[in-house]
């Protein structure tokens, strides 16, 4: 399934479950906090009972940071660096998934893709419709960001 085809689908759908839930909530005038009352179990709790539990639970919440701050191990000086964040080896994923290639791929199979779908997806071939151009322009930066990220690291 080509990128442009997932991104569309995702927009569908996101945008199908925005009115969905602004259509049950414009049928229906009540307050949202209810359901959170009745989803939780609140809804039968007194105005002292709620505010014991609160206090309860944000007693709860210091005890346990106040214990993790304790266990926490002190670095040593002259530590080996930490391990590069999980954010950073998931944008690497992402980004081989956008250019839609094996993780792991050489940089010749990352460019000969890249450039295969610039020249399907390139902006100025889709000039017939707006909407179909500013997919095509987005799909296209995306590409663009991803085979940058990519770039640099398959080249150190």
């Amino acid at each position: 399934m080509s990128i442009g085809k997932r991104l569309i689908d995702l927009a569908r759908a996101e945008l199908n479950d925005l009115l969905e839930r602004a259509g049950s909530s414009s049928s229906e005038a009540h307050d949202p906090d209810d359901d959170l009352y009745r989803r939780y179990g609140m809804n039968t709790l007194t105005d002292e009972q709620l505010e014991a539990e609160l206090e309860r639970r944000r007693k709860a919440r210091e005890t346990a940071a106040k214990a993790a701050r304790t266990e926490r191990p002190r670095p040593t000086s002259r530590a080996a660096p930490p391990p590069p964040s999980p954010s950073h080896s998931d944008e690497i994923r992402r980004a081989y998934a956008a250019l839609e290639v094996p993780q792991g791929s050489n940089f010749e199979t990352v460019r000969k893709s890249y450039r295969t779908l610039m020249r399907k997806y390139h902006p100025d071939r889709h000039v017939q419709t707006p909407e179909k151009q500013k997919a095509a322009n987005e799909l296209s930066q995306k590409l663009g960001a991803a085979y940058k990220l990519l770039e640099k690291q398959l080249r150190k």
